[in-house]
């Protein structure tokens, strides 16, 4: 594995106003100050929980801007993948403008079934367009989203043809064999597990830490899972506590309750999902913030002020 990037990553939800549906651009920063407070290593904009798809490019680099701006020493590994080679190539290059730590791009999704070497290409001339020297690329392998797994052969041609700028991997697949299979056939590549749920295992097993969802509510959660794992500590009693917490939040659709959570436990004042995404019906709020109420002495001595 290579050494460097090691910790906590929130992708961060996108905070769209409740009046009008447009990105609150303001919302984003006291979201990025209440990571900082609770031990989160850096921050995912622009991601699966970020809404990326429903995001015009010209949104999707101001929310890349804004986060940049309230970060400070937190890493930004924005997402910069895109259905068009043309957008994915200006996302990044504007990325990598703003000195982001790396990127982290998902495989063209619209077309299903590509051939290996045309998702080699399409990545290649990503890299050659907009990657600079020293660049990093994490590559987003979330298949039962895109319908583009990351294979094996992509990999492998990636490292004999860029393995200067391909740096990682997220795994959001789920599955503990396929995440076994990676780490143990790519050691090359730094691995960042993408399910709650799987934290401690990956990172008993060479992981370099987590890109989760609960991590925008609980990056504490999840660290504690990591150092467990890190240090010989108790990784199932505190696994348990962050699979606790994962499980209510995907009990209900995913962003509209993680935007929930983060009202009820930062603070934060509400926002809204963008179409398709819906919101939670008054009855699901109320069963998730009862749920959630309930739940928040056992996973924390005291909720965030």
């Amino acid at each position: 594995m290579k050494s460097g990037l090691r910790g906590v990553f929130a992708p961060i939800v996108t905070p769209f106003r409740l009046a009008d549906g447009e990105v609150d651009l303001p919302w984003l920063g006291r979201h990025v100050a209440y990571l900082k407070t609770h031990g989160c290593t850096g921050v995912i904009p622009c991601g699966t929980n970020g809404e990326a798809a429903s995001l015009s490019v010209a949104e999707r680099q101001a929310v890349v801007e804004t986060t940049m701006a309230a970060a400070g020493d937190m890493l930004v590994i924005p997402g910069t993948g895109a259905s068009a080679l043309t957008d994915a190539i200006n996302l990044t290059r504007h990325a990598f403008s703003l000195g982001v730590t790396a990127v982290l791009v998902m495989p063209p999704f619209y077309f299903k079934r590509p051939s290996d070497a045309g998702v080699i290409a399409w990545l290649q001339r990503l890299i050659d367009a907009a990657v600079p020297t020293g660049g990093r690329v994490l590559l987003y392998h979330i298949p039962q989203t895109t319908g583009v797994p990351i294979t094996d052969g992509i990999l492998k041609a990636l490292h004999a043809s860029h393995g200067d700028a391909l740096y990682g991997i997220k795994d959001s697949t789920g599955d503990p064999a396929q995440g076994s299979h990676i780490r143990s056939t790519f050691p090359w590549l730094t691995y960042f597990v993408g399910n709650d749920h799987l934290i401690g295992a990956a990172c008993r097993d060479g992981g370099a830490g987590s890109i989760t969802a609960c991590a925008n509510v609980f990056p504490d959660l999840a660290g504690a899972v990591q150092q467990a794992a890190w240090s010989g500590g108790d990784v199932e009693a505190a696994q348990a506590i962050l699979s606790e917490a994962r499980t209510l939040l995907e009990s209900y659709p995913l962003q509209p309750a993680t935007k929930t959570a983060l009202t009820e436990v930062a603070g934060l004042p509400p926002t809204a999902v963008r179409p398709p995404q819906v919101e939670l019906s008054p009855e699901q709020s109320g069963q998730f913030l009862s749920a959630l109420r309930a739940s928040l002495p056992r996973w924390r001595a005291l909720p965030a002020s």
